[in-house]
């Protein structure tokens, strides 16, 4: 049994017409609705991967309370000031504090469909060059990782990546992982129809059990930098 209760269309459409009104007085008159329809939902998610998650990596954070986005936007350092969003995520990774920039899983969901996915990205290249390193040491791991994910439904992309090749020499076959600057192994998915009911959490549980090597390789390295000192958490700043 599970503890979804599901994100029925009423709470998608209720959410982006309380993004367009953009009124405090709109969003304090439907709060109640938001929270039971949306946020209620998404904790209970949570509450239906936390076994997956600390049996993947006991550091992993599960308290629902803390894990899903708020309505509210915090518009003080964007240009942007429409005070709500119309999507809500939910992220399953270590105390952001304690570990910054830790690799994570996640679940989003906007208007046009949902998804989800595993990612990892550093605030410094000497931070995500640990991965490399691992990458290079242990490549056919690597590629089983790979191979892992996409089983797992996911896709390889990045946000950003080098011009010229981080490591000239490198195997052909990994350069397009040893280039980027951050990367994330995701599904997307128009059907929204699908989170209405567990057959979400299902699919949820399926990615993060398939797709654990990838997870792991990418906590190895992460590690890896903590114990370095590469990632310094006295320093990091929320």
């Amino acid at each position: 049994m599970y503890n979804y209760s599901g994100i029925k269309s009423e709470a998608i459409e209720l959410l982006a017409l309380n993004r367009f009104n953009n009124s405090k007085a709109f969003y304090e008159e439907h709060k109640e609705e938001i929270k039971q329809g949306a946020t209620v939902p998404m904790r209970q998610m949570i509450l239906d991967l936390s076994d997956l998650c600390t049996d993947l990596d006991p550091l992993i954070d599960t308290n629902p309370t803390y894990l899903v986005s708020r309505v509210r936007r915090d518009t003080r350092r964007t240009n942007n000031k429409l005070l709500y969003r119309e999507n809500l995520w939910l992220m399953l990774r270590r105390n952001k504090v304690a570990y910054p920039f830790a690799p994570f899983y996640w679940f989003e969901f906007t208007p046009e469909g949902y998804t989800y996915g595993l990612a990892v990205f550093m605030a410094k290249p000497a931070q995500f060059d640990f991965i490399r390193q691992l990458i290079l040491k242990e490549p056919e791991r690597w590629l089983d990782a790979v191979a892992a994910a996409e089983q797992a439904g996911l896709k390889f992309g990045f946000w950003d990546a080098y011009k010229k090749d981080r490591v000239p020499d490198a195997p052909e076959e990994l350069k397009k992982y040893l280039n980027v600057k951050n990367m994330e192994f995701v599904h997307y998915s128009p059907d929204l129809k699908k989170i209405e009911t567990t057959d979400i959490v299902d699919e949820m549980r399926y990615m993060i059990s398939v797709s654990s090597p990838m997870y792991e390789f990418l906590i190895e390295a992460y590690d890896n930098a903590f114990n370095e000192g590469i990632i310094d958490a006295e320093n990091y700043r929320r």
